[in-house]
């Protein structure tokens, strides 16, 4: 019989080996998960430049060629803006996103705009918020429909207001932001050198102008930001506040770009749902493109205006125009550098305006900025060229060869729509829309080449022509055959 005390160590060796099989499984480490590591080939572009997918080395060293990168977004950008000698300022941030977001700050800046402009404006219970609007009903809707004015509104009602998206018209799951918000968001994702231009849209006193230039200190600091306002007062309250910021002056629209803009308006209204909503806000303004906007309308390109502007504002400031305004005075870029003063353009008639009549000027005639709705690529290319092939890289992919292949007018803001044109030949432009490339290389398919039938004279056949123009009969052509 076995002992008692043999059963024992048995069961003792048995509890021993599962406790250290079962200390084994737990000290197993789990299978290594693969780590996406950056190309060395690829280690100088940007921190968002995609570099994983199928020949995506080719790709980025096709682009980087021509000074662009594709980014983890899909969009075509500019290794740097550094050669485009203007100041590129996103207007309300990035224009593919809605307005008073953080997204629209931190893409702008993420597609290296040289400043990002906001405006901010008070609530009645005095914060100062990311809104562009005097009321709701455009870009922010209150969750009840209800339309309400900000300048009456707390900052709970506010936070209760949705953002539409302004491509559908269609409300977003998010909130405008508070100005601390966007100051925040602006200091997180700046680069050396971007700055926030900070246009006020509130007439107000002095200390909530002092309370907003702490803020502005405190979280970007002396040096990363700027005021602009078409309220010369305002600009005169923060010159005593801050002795060293850039003030911009903005002078009013032209009459005759407020005249355009409503018109535009008016016929939007008898196409579209969301402008018939909003025909009483449209009349308002079309209010303004009447005579009495034209009498009122005051110009401040002269000499002498800028003369006196600049005794109130100090001498680091500037004039920020209407494209129109500063078309019709060529001499107030001078007037202004001879006052140490800067000259920035806007539109009210939309960017490929003024971008149509920034192109007609020379280098040496274009304004010190421009704050527009387009990428930098857009601008720096029109403008400037920037993105000139060096030719210094051969391409080995298909979609390499074809960036390469594409002409120096290639519109890359409309990359992933132009692939689809890629096996056609054909390119959009950023100018003349859909148009052929004569210099692509087609690569023959090896898979085609003819080859001889027998090696007993028997012709080659080669593009065989078929001609069905003589009613149901088909004629076949061969090529003759020569001994």
């Amino acid at each position: 019989m076995i002992s008692r005390s043999v059963i024992i160590k048995v069961y003792c060796t048995i509890i021993v080996v599962l406790l250290f099989t079962l200390t084994g499984c737990k000290s197993t480490p789990p299978p290594a998960k693969p780590i996406n590591t950056t190309p060395a080939e690829l280690s100088h572009l940007p921190t968002d430049a995609l570099t994983q997918g199928a020949n995506i080395i080719d790709t980025q060293l096709s682009l980087a060629d021509r000074h662009l990168y594709l980014a983890n977004s899909g969009n075509i950008k500019m290794l740097s803006t550094a050669q485009c000698p203007i100041e590129i300022s996103a207007h309300r941030g990035d224009f593919r996103q809605p307005e008073s977001s953080a997204n629209a700050i931190a893409s702008a800046l993420n597609d290296n705009f040289n400043s990002v402009e906001i405006d901010v404006m008070l609530l009645k219970d005095g914060t100062w918020v990311n809104h562009h609007d005097s009321q709701t009903g455009r870009a922010t809707v209150y969750y009840t429909g209800e339309r309400f004015k900000l300048n009456r509104m707390s900052f709970k009602e506010f936070a209760n207001l949705k953002l539409r998206d302004k491509h559908s018209n269609n409300l977003l799951n998010q909130r405008p932001i508070a100005a601390i918000e966007a100051f925040k968001t602006f200091a997180a994702y700046r680069k050396r050198n971007q700055q926030l231009n900070v246009e006020i849209k509130s007439d107000t006193n002095g200390q909530k102008l002092v309370e907003l230039d702490n803020m502005l200190r405190k979280y970007i600091g002396l040096g990363g930001f700027y005021y602009s306002a078409t309220n010369q007062e305002t600009l005169y309250k923060l010159r005593g506040i801050n002795p060293s910021v850039y003030l911009g002056f903005i002078q009013g629209g032209h009459p005759t770009s407020v005249e355009k803009l409503v018109a535009d308006l008016r016929k939007g209204v008898k196409n579209d749902a969301y402008y018939l909503d909003n025909q009483n806000n449209l009349e308002l303004v079309g209010r303004y493109g009447t005579k009495r906007y034209r009498s009122r309308y005051k110009d401040y390109t002269a000499k002498s205006s800028l003369s006196a502007l600049q005794k109130k504002l100090g001498s680091h400031a500037g004039i920020h125009l209407d494209i129109r305004s500063f078309i019709q005075h060529p001499n107030v870029l001078t007037h202004a550098h001879q006052l140490g003063m800067k000259v920035y353009t806007y539109s009210l008639n939309g960017s490929e305006y003024h971008q149509s009549q920034l192109v007609k000027l020379s280098p040496s005639k274009l304004p010190d900025g421009v704050i527009v709705d387009a990428t930098p690529y857009n601008i720096c290319q029109r403008l400037f060229n920037a993105a000139t092939p060096i030719k210094q890289y051969q391409a080995i992919s298909p979609m390499g060869r074809y960036i390469t292949s594409l002409p120096q007018d290639a519109d890359f803001d409309r990359f992933d729509e132009m692939r689809g044109y890629q096996q056609e030949g054909y390119y959009l432009s950023l100018n003349s829309g859909l148009k052929a490339i004569h210099s692509v290389q087609r690569i023959p398919d090896i898979n085609n080449i003819p080859t001889p039938l027998l090696e007993h004279g028997f012709p080659t056949i080669t593009d065989e022509k078929i001609d069905n123009d003589t009613g149901e009969t088909i004629i076949l052509r061969l090529p003759t055959h020569s001994q």
